[in-house]
């Protein structure tokens, strides 16, 4: 992301809710997760399967993944762009799961994240649309 960029108040509170979940993803606090960073109607579309709608979904999704081994995510928000009320981000992630007790594995994939900022001025994610590379 270029400097210039990495000022913007708004920016670093995107920045800010990339950290918040990749914090509650090591601290498998799905409760934390969801209320940081999605909006009550937020939408996370993948490859495959149905689009998942509603907080209430959402947490059930983190919940599973939690129980399937998930142990880590790191976010690498290469662009981000805002227009007042509204912002997205384009980035990559690397997803590891415990596979077997002692055994990780590190999935690479990209995402497109889109924000919208609420009436009390903080951002949540409306719409988060994530795939595996390989």
């Amino acid at each position: 992301m270029p400097g210039t960029m990495a000022l913007d108040p708004t920016v670093r509170d995107l920045q800010s809710l990339d950290e918040d979940l990749m914090r509650s993803v090591r601290q498998r606090d799905s409760d934390r997760l969801v209320e940081l960073f999605y909006a009550e109607d937020a939408q996370l579309l993948m490859a495959g399967r149905p689009a998942i709608q509603g907080k209430e979904a959402i947490h059930e999704f983190w919940v599973a993944l939690f129980r399937s081994g998930l142990v880590d995510v790191k976010l690498e928000t290469s662009r981000i762009e805002v227009d007042r009320n509204f912002a997205y981000g384009v980035g990559r992630y690397a997803l590891t799961m415990e596979t077997h007790p002692g055994l990780l594995q590190t999935e690479p994939g990209k995402y497109l994240v889109v924000y919208r900022r609420l009436a009390d001025g903080r951002w949540r994610v409306m719409a988060g649309c994530f795939s595996s590379l390989s």
